[in-house]
């Protein structure tokens, strides 16, 4: 639990960035006229391989400043993982492809619920991960019944409408995230600034019964 708790305090650019990864995919499958499903998913498993490149840069950022590494491991392992193996099974049979997306969707939406539960606290950010970590799982499970589509691409698609929604929740956050980041910044600033009149009034006041 401490894990997850830490792995949600992330550098707020993380989060940006894979918003925009995860965003523009969505949007890629979801108005795309392309039908060919092995070039799809080769689309498919380049974005899971970036957003676990940027896993892997989240994991150097967090070990460099003595953050918790255990969740960024996992995600950087499985989504590079995943990645490759729907690179290389582009010519094999569809049930592959739909098995391995499906528990991708569904592990991070799991994920997202246990983050929202376990290690935010306001409200709205909360909501918002138990939303999208819900339609992952939903989605997920669609993903595993949609071989009985006739368009073979449908899983796909299902796939970007839950990248989209990962991806606008990824990019509040992080903009959320930057605000307070910021809000902070400014409050240790006001608070340094109290000290230091409060020491140089102390220091006129000792001066003063010297004399």
């Amino acid at each position: 639990m401490a894990n997850i708790r830490r792995y949600i305090e992330s550098h707020w650019l993380i989060y940006a960035f894979q918003g925009l990864v995860s965003l523009l995919f969505g949007w890629f499958v979801m108005f795309t006229g392309i039908k060919d499903v092995p070039s799809l998913m080769a689309v498919v498993g380049t974005t899971l391989l970036c957003l676990g490149i940027i896993e892997v840069f989240n994991l150097l950022h967090r070990k460099h400043y003595g953050g918790s590494l255990a969740i960024s491991l996992i995600m950087a392992i499985s989504e590079i993982v995943i990645a490759i193996l729907l690179l290389v099974t582009l010519s094999q049979d569809i049930v592959w492809q739909l098995v391995l997306v499906a528990i991708y969707t569904i592990g991070r939406g799991i994920l997202e619920i246990l983050l929202a539960f376990l290690a935010i606290t306001d409200k709205t950010d909360k909501f918002m991960w138990v939303v999208c970590g819900i339609c992952g799982c939903v989605i997920g499970v669609v993903i595993l019944n949609s071989g009985s589509f006739v368009d073979s691409t449908t899983f796909i698609k299902f796939f970007g409408t839950y990248m989209m929604i990962y991806g606008i929740t990824n990019l509040i956050y992080g903009i959320h995230n930057k605000n307070e980041l910021t809000e902070q910044i400014e409050e240790a600033a006001k608070k340094r600034k109290l000290r230091s009149r409060l020491r140089l009034k102390l220091g006129k006041k000792s001066e003063k019964k010297q004399k």
